[in-house]
């Protein structure tokens, strides 16, 4: 795997120089030119190698920048948008950052020593008609590596639709974005934040009345650590849809909800921003959680119809009703 980086001193071990010095920007190729000015990087870097976390040898690249300008995850899907196309599966990490953003643009509070890490998956060999299950792919893989980090002692788990918590404490968020074309998903955009080594301050909500750690919860592990352990999972998860389709990723889902029997109440999302929660209104849904179905919508007790979209609180965590 490929390692491009403006801090090799910061890597931990992770890769290996090929030169031990560092190089002019405009030596890489085309591609990773551009992914690297799409980065944030500088007009030198640093190239090395690492082992792929993967056995397989599913990733290609692993760019990590010292401090992200801005949201990575907007970056790289402006770059799809306009045609940038990648070498192969690429992972994009800052270390540190401003204007990091989770679902709806809500910001994203970064800390040294956790993971803020994006990633492109080009040609997956997924076919369209499965792109809707494709929220679960991100949230699934990091249950999966926090459980393999922590040798499972540490249970996570998903708080619909993609927050990860551990004893009802969210420790990471997850983004999904894809591009099809024709009847094929032509490539998934990854988000992935995880709070590794620190619990960021982040003033309470019914929808996050609590934040932690990986640390303080009991997996005191580095972001390179981390890192390979996402990077190993969302391999396999990727691997698997490509393989079988969403049945196995929805079964992991469902397996990890934190929702399901559950009693909530779902309020209307804005379109950017924070939720605002108020008084009771009848757009607010509440009842019983009973099934999350195939494209993620909420199958409540005696709702009419499955609920699709909105931001979702334990009743227990809302204002009182009318």
């Amino acid at each position: 795997m490929l390692v491009l980086s403006d801090c090799p001193e910061r890597l931990a071990g992770l890769a290996r120089s090929e030169d031990g010095s560092a190089t002019p920007a405009d030596s890489l190729s085309s591609c990773d030119r551009a992914l690297w000015r799409a980065l944030g990087g500088g007009d030198r870097l640093w190239r090395g190698t690492a082992r792929d976390p993967d056995p397989s040898g599913f990733w290609s690249r692993a760019v990590v920048v010292a401090e992200a300008p801005s949201s990575q995850f907007d970056s790289l899907r402006e770059s799809l948008t306009a045609g940038l196309e990648f070498p192969g599966p690429t992972a994009c990490l800052a270390l540190t950052g401003r204007g990091f953003r989770g679902q709806r643009g809500r910001p994203w509070a970064s800390a040294p020593g956790n993971l803020h890490l994006c990633a492109i998956l080009p040609d997956p060999g997924v076919a369209a008609r499965e792109a809707g299950s494709l929220p679960m792919l991100p949230a699934v893989a990091l249950v999966d590596a926090v459980r393999a980090m922590s040798g499972g002692t540490v249970r996570p788990g998903i708080k619909w639709v993609n927050d990860v918590v551990i004893d009802g404490r969210k420790v990471g968020g997850v983004l999904t974005a894809t591009q099809t074309r024709a009847d094929r998903v032509d490539a998934i955009l990854l988000g992935i934040g995880l709070n590794v080594a620190t619990a960021p301050p982040v003033r309470p909500t019914p929808f996050v009345p609590a934040v932690d750690c990986l640390a303080a919860a009991g997996a005191p592990v580095t972001w390179a650590d981390a890192l390979s352990a996402v990077l190993n999972a969302l391999a396999r998860r990727v691997a698997e849809v490509a393989r079988g389709g969403p049945t196995g990723l929805l079964d992991a889902y469902r397996d990890a909800s934190v929702v399901i029997g559950r009693e909530v109440c779902v309020f209307p999302d804005t379109e950017h921003g924070e939720t605002p929660v108020g008084s009771w209104s009848s757009s607010v849904v509440r009842g019983i959680v009973r099934d999350i179905a195939a494209d993620l919508s909420l199958v409540l007790e005696g709702a009419e119809a499955p609920v699709t979209r909105g931001r979702l609180a334990f009743a227990e965590d809302c204002p009182p009703g009318p």
